[in-house]
Formats: C-alpha cells, sequence, structure tokens
C-alpha cells in the first residue's frame, strides 16, 4: 500500500471517529427540543432541553423575574432552576463577565460554610453565544429528602443574565452535564 492510501485511510478514520464522538456526546442526552419561553418585554427565551424532562415557568407576581424549573418525567432524581434576569436600572454592563463571575463568587463565598469542601472553584463555562461561571458544592448535612449536591451559576443570554441552581442527589451526574449543555445553548429571540 502507498504512503498516499495509508494517509489517506488514516485521515477518513480521524473523521470517522471524530463524527462518532460528536455524534456521541450530542446525543448522550437522548433526544432535544428546543422549549420556548415568553419574557416580558425581552422576547423569548429558547432552551434545548432534554425530551425526558418536564418544565414549568412559575412567576409568582408580576414584577417578579420568572423562574424555569425542570425535572424528570419520572423520579426525583434532579430540579433545574433557572431564574431569568434583566436589568431594571439601567446598569452598564449588567451581565458582563466580571460582573456574573463576581456575582457568583459571592454568591459561592455566602453557601460555602455549610458546604463539605472548604474552597469554592468558580469555573467558566462558554456557551454557543454567551459565556458563564458556575461552582459545585455539596451539603454538609442535607435534611431528609433533600438534595445533597448543588451547582449554581449564571450566564448572559443576549441581555439577560439566567440564574441556575441544578440540585441532585449522585455526585458527577449526568444530569449536570445536561443542564450545562443547555445553559450554553441558550437564546434569546425576539417575540
Amino acid at each position: 500500500m502507498s504512503i498516499k492510501r495509508k494517509k489517506a485511510n488514516l485521515i477518513l478514520g480521524m473523521v470517522l471517529s471524530i463524527t462518532f464522538l460528536i455524534t456521541s456526546i450530542a446525543l448522550a442526552a437522548g433526544p432535544r427540543a428546543i422549549r420556548k419561553y415568553p419574557i416580558s418585554d425581552h422576547g423569548v427565551l429558547e432552551l434545548n432541553v432534554p425530551n425526558s424532562w418536564k418544565g414549568d415557568i412559575h412567576k409568582p407576581q408580576k414584577d417578579v423575574p420568572p423562574t424555569i424549573i425542570f425535572s424528570p418525567k419520572k423520579g426525583n432524581d434532579f430540579q433545574v432552576l433557572i431564574t431569568v434576569l434583566w436589568d431594571k436600572i439601567g446598569e452598564q454592563g449588567f451581565n458582563s463577565q466580571d460582573k456574573i463571575r463576581t456575582y457568583v463568587q459571592e454568591d459561592g463565598q455566602k453557601i460555602l460554610p455549610k458546604a463539605v469542601e472548604t474552597k469554592l472553584l468558580v469555573q467558566q463555562m462558554r456557551g454557543v453565544n454567551n459565556t458563564g461561571y458556575f461552582f459545585s458544592l455539596t451539603d454538609k448535612a442535607p435534611n431528609p429528602g433533600e438534595f445533597r449536591y448543588m451547582t449554581r451559576g449564571g450566564m448572559a443570554v443576549g441581555n439577560l443574565l439566567l440564574n441556575v441552581t441544578i440540585l441532585y442527589r449522585v455526585k458527577d451526574s449526568e444530569f449536570v452535564k445536561d443542564a450545562l449543555s443547555v445553559l450554553r445553548e441558550a437564546k434569546q429571540s425576539a417575540k
């Protein structure tokens, strides 16, 4: 076999492997669908959510930001709460990377005393059109029926800030990866 042929076979093998890997990652959570949530005076929030999740939008009062709550259609292994925030006072850079990082860092420091962990590790997540930060902590003493693990963070999406709390029962849960993927792919569109 010629060297050119060997190189071509090697390249083909690599392309097929990468294609398989990308497809596997995309299908890991199962089928997904875009769900649209109207946000008063701020267009529509589009989230690419696993079909195995159920979701409701909760808005207790007119001037209170809505919270979208996801959970499995069966069981209670996790809960994802996404509160949609927007600038109400004309603050410059309301959802800038620096402000989100500071917000997430301060949020984590408040929770850290009740956690198993002694240091807070804030990580960056880059989305398709957005950037955010998150941390994960373990509850020292959860009450019966409560979730032991939590991931919290914030993600800029258009002129919105998505404040997310992911609660789950199993460490290194796939639900966390799925929820972070939902955030990374989030979009804001006009009505």
